[in-house]
């Protein structure tokens, strides 16, 4: 496994696009014996992906909300290192939520897997996971956690700088007046200069302000205000 990491990593030092990088992930996988890959952006409720999982396991998980509930998630954030998960076994014991994700995911031929997990910028949680089909299936060999951690981190690194469409993510609607305050909070205008320009009370501007920051799972304005760029909303 050591050799296959280091591999990747060599390989993703060259990645300069989505595409480059898809392949890169896409031969790791199949070197490893699984059958997808997936890489995931996560804090709260916002959670941008890239993976090669099936369109429409894509489709149900953001359409479900599953990124509250998926238990490797979950686990990718409490242990902050390389772990291997399954389904078998642990379908009874988990809540109702739990097994709907486990039985969606298994029509889908996810049912184990290995991931690996990083922090990152603003409190979020990078993970690049490998999935197969297989009840229980594990390769042989260590998982050397600083050579994972330094493979996560360069696609992390790699799909920051894409062009946003690449990421997957659930939709996020904002109204006009959010649209409209953050945006003149993206030009450096207060609250009470926005209100002004917009005709409204400065606690109306701060209101819209919070209800945009809310829907994009940002904890900061600045953050929502980089998050509502980067996905073309201001």
């Amino acid at each position: 496994m050591k050799k296959r990491l280091d591999n990747l990593i060599d390989v993703l030092s060259l990645s300069t696009d989505e595409r480059s990088t898809h392949h890169a992930l896409l031969s790791f996988a199949e070197q490893c014996g699984f059958d997808h890959f997936a890489y995931v952006n996560v804090r709260a409720g916002d959670t941008e992906a890239f993976s090669n999982y099936p369109p429409e396991w894509q489709d149900i998980y953001f359409a479900n909300q599953y990124q509250t509930v998926d238990p490797v998630i979950t686990a990718a954030k409490r242990l902050l290192k390389p772990f291997h998960w399954s389904a078998t076994g642990l379908w009874w014991s988990s809540s109702p939520e739990e097994r709907k994700f486990y039985e969606h995911a298994r029509q889908f031929g996810i049912v184990s897997g290995l991931s690996m997990p990083i922090p990152t910028e603003f409190g979020r949680i990078a993970v690049l996971t490998l999935a197969s089909k297989l009840p229980d299936f594990q390769f042989d060999g260590a998982i050397d956690d600083i050579r994972a951690a330094t493979a996560t981190a360069m696609v992390h690194a790699t799909l920051k700088i894409a062009d946003p469409s690449t990421m997957r993510r659930a939709d996020v609607s904002l109204s006009v007046r959010e649209k409209e305050c953050l945006s003149w909070a993206a030009r450096g205008k207060s609250m009470s200069l926005t209100a002004d320009i917009l005709g409204i009370k400065k606690v109306t501007v701060r209101y819209y302000l919070d209800g945009a920051r809310r829907k994009l799972g940002a904890h900061t304005m600045s953050n929502a205000i980089y998050l509502a760029t980067r996905l073309g909303l201001i």
